[in-house]
């Protein structure tokens, strides 16, 4: 059985087999460009057209190529202009090694061919364009810019959306603290480090736009708001409306009690009083707070340990003492410490300053403090007290011993009902009955009373002063300058039993 002919592209459009077409007139691989400029656009004809490949007869060699114009003249063939492309055209190709040339045959009946390829002569040469091209770009552009903004708003809402809402379940119990003057920016900043909300400055711009941000309206948002301070009970992951619906209904309402410390105690009768007044406190807790040098008064020198850092420089006072603190015996001690530096700050700057006694013997806040630990250790009565003063800075100008009774029971820890003859002539550093000047540190802790008397003695020559029940007011003092009243006075005081023995 014979093979069946071959064809190839050009036998197929010419309807020839291979076998039909002699050797020499088969086209060659890659025919010749009728011209070397590029092919603009890269692309097929616009339009359809019906291509014959076939072989003309031998010619000389390399002739021009030429194609037959519409007046069936020969012209050289160069890139042709659209009007220059007639149908029915037969254009050469060129001519191959053996002399044999190859033309292109148009269909007489196709639409006009556009040559796709032209040169930087041909300024003929136009593109076709419908009048519709470039309106329709413009339209695809503005159409493709709405799509872009429409999915970005979308996207950007959607986000928003997720943080207001939180989308999910709540999670654990959080009880949250708004500090007092905390604005509303820290208060967002809380409420997302602690998970209440997943974003704190969405949070802020959603209270500012009253619950409504919009992407071109946010800048314009200033509703303001003030959440009170306290405590609240939240949860984690919650809306936005659930937080300011919670934070609205105000702080939790606290259990105050109250700690109480009276005035003139020293370290050693504070410790076992405060456990008194709050058996939530821990001995060993206390203690460690009371070797905290951090805690200490801002007025403490700077060569004074132990417990005697904190001697006289804890202000007695009742303290609220929110339920949460109870057991915080560092808090404690931190805030009678800071109330004392209050307390020395008030008296100072109600007085002017120190007095002119404490500059000219060369004394500071401290030793102020430890003037009015005396005056708290022998007055009973308010108004003694700027008495009392006066005469510890007419003694300390007159480079008196101070003689008084409290210091030489400070050094033995005693009550000075318990003082012998010993304990009076003992020259430790805090018993003035001994030792001239003021004692080492603080004897007791002084009230607001004391510590006002000392920045302000009352005027007078007064040298002593000693217990006396005239005028039937128990607890008071008579004053005098000389030694001869002083010795009156004592025995008055001997004859009616009131101590002075």
């Amino acid at each position: 059985m014979a093979d069946k002919p071959r064809r190839n592209f050009a036998a197929f459009l010419t309807g020839q087999v291979d076998d039909e077409i002699p050797e020499a007139a088969k086209p060659p691989p890659e025919p010749p460009r009728a011209t070397e400029a590029p092919l603009i656009p890269a692309a097929p004809p616009v339009r359809p057209a019906t291509r014959v490949i076939r072989a003309a007869q031998a010619a000389p060699a390399s002739p021009p190529p030429v194609t037959v114009g519409p007046d069936g003249e020969e012209v050289p063939i160069v890139a042709l202009p659209d009007y220059a492309a007639p149908p029915g055209v037969v254009v050469s190709a060129g001519f191959d090694a053996n002399g044999v040339e190859y033309v292109f045959e148009d269909d007489p009946g196709a639409i006009p061919l556009v040559d796709p390829r032209y040169d930087a002569d041909d300024r003929n040469w136009v593109r076709y364009r419908t009048s519709w091209g470039g309106f329709l770009r413009i339209i695809g552009l503005v159409v493709l810019v709405l799509i872009v903004v429409v999915t970005a708003r979308s996207r950007v809402y959607g986000w928003i959306d997720d943080q207001v809402s939180a989308g999910g379940d709540h999670g654990e119990d959080v009880l949250f603290t708004i500090p007092e003057r905390a604005a509303v920016n820290d208060v967002a900043t809380l409420l997302a480090d602690e998970g209440v909300i997943n974003n704190a400055t969405v949070f802020r711009y959603w209270l500012r736009c009253d619950g409504d941000i919009t992407i071109t309206g946010f800048l314009g948002c200033d509703t303001e708001v003030q959440f009170q301070a306290g405590q609240y009970e939240l949860v984690e992951n919650m809306t936005y409306e659930e937080v300011v619906a919670a934070l609205s209904e105000g702080p939790l309402v606290e259990e105050i009690f109250q700690v109480c410390v009276p005035e003139g105690l020293r370290v050693s009768q504070f410790i076992p009083r405060i456990l008194d007044e709050n058996d939530l406190f821990d001995e060993e807790q206390l203690l460690e707070a009371l070797s905290d040098r951090e805690l200490t008064s801002d007025y403490l020198p700077d060569d004074t340990a132990g417990f005697f850092q904190f001697e006289g420089l804890l202000f007695p006072a009742c303290y609220d003492v929110p339920e949460q603190n109870l057991a915080d015996e560092r808090l404690m001690i931190a805030r009678m410490s800071q109330e004392m530096d209050i307390r020395i700050g008030r008296a100072s700057d109600a007085a002017g300053g120190l007095p002119p006694q404490a500059v000219a013997l060369g004394l500071d806040e401290y030793d102020m403090v430890t003037i009015a630990s005396l005056i708290e250790e022998e007055a009973f009565l308010d108004e003694d007290r700027p008495k009392i003063s006066r005469v510890i800075w007419n003694r300390l100008e007159q480079d008196w011993l101070l003689g008084i009774d409290a210091t030489a029971c400070f050094a033995p820890q005693i009550s000075c009902l318990e003082l012998t003859d010993e304990h009076l002539n003992d020259p430790n550093a805090w018993n003035t009955r001994a030792v001239k000047g003021l004692p080492a540190t603080p004897i007791s802790a002084p009230g607001q009373a004391s510590l006002d008397a000392a920045y302000a003695p009352e005027e007078g020559p007064w040298m002593y002063y000693v217990l006396t029940n005239e005028g039937g007011v128990d607890g008071a003092h008579r004053f005098v300058e000389t030694d001869a009243e002083f010795q009156e006075a004592k025995d008055f005081c001997e004859a009616e039993n009131l101590g002075c023995g």
